[in-house]
């Protein structure tokens, strides 16, 4: 079993509180995905960093143990726009670090730049690592849904 902890900071936790989120149950769906992709007997445990920047976008650096969240959401009009993206983007870079840490992924596989995701072509939309992400965030949503 993978044990996954969460620490926010302090701007995470506001946004949490301010869309209503609980964090536990958060917590434990991302927990449910990362077991269900990475089985295990043994028990691991992980601490991840979750930090809020003032940005519009979210980043993970290979094999750390802290994520990026943007937490300025322009396109957004509602509420329930900004938290869907909000919390999407926590589960994208989440499913990065699953994919760097627990599956071993090498960092190569992610194989487009900057420009590719500026340009949103098919170097950065047809990428397997980031379609896997994408997966997760629509899984995100539906969660979001549910609870």
């Amino acid at each position: 079993m993978i044990d996954i902890k969460f620490k926010c900071d302090k701007a995470i936790n506001k946004k949490l509180r301010s869309f209503d989120v609980d964090k536990r149950k958060l917590t434990l769906f991302l927990n449910y995905l990362a077991n269900s992709l990475v089985p295990t007997r043994k028990y691991w445990s992980y601490e991840v960093g979750i930090k809020g920047i003032n940005s519009q976008s979210s980043s993970y650096f290979w094999g750390e143990d802290e994520i990026e969240v943007g937490l300025i959401s322009s396109a957004c009009d509602t509420k329930q726009e900004k938290r869907e993206y909000f919390l999407s983007s926590i589960a994208h870079e989440f499913r990065h670090w699953v994919q760097a840490v627990l599956q071993k992924v090498p960092e190569k596989k992610i194989a487009y730049s900057l420009k590719d995701l500026a340009a949103m072509n098919d170097n950065y939309l047809k990428n397997p690592c980031e379609l896997e992400c994408h997966e997760w965030e629509r899984l995100m949503i539906k969660f979001d849904e549910m609870v």
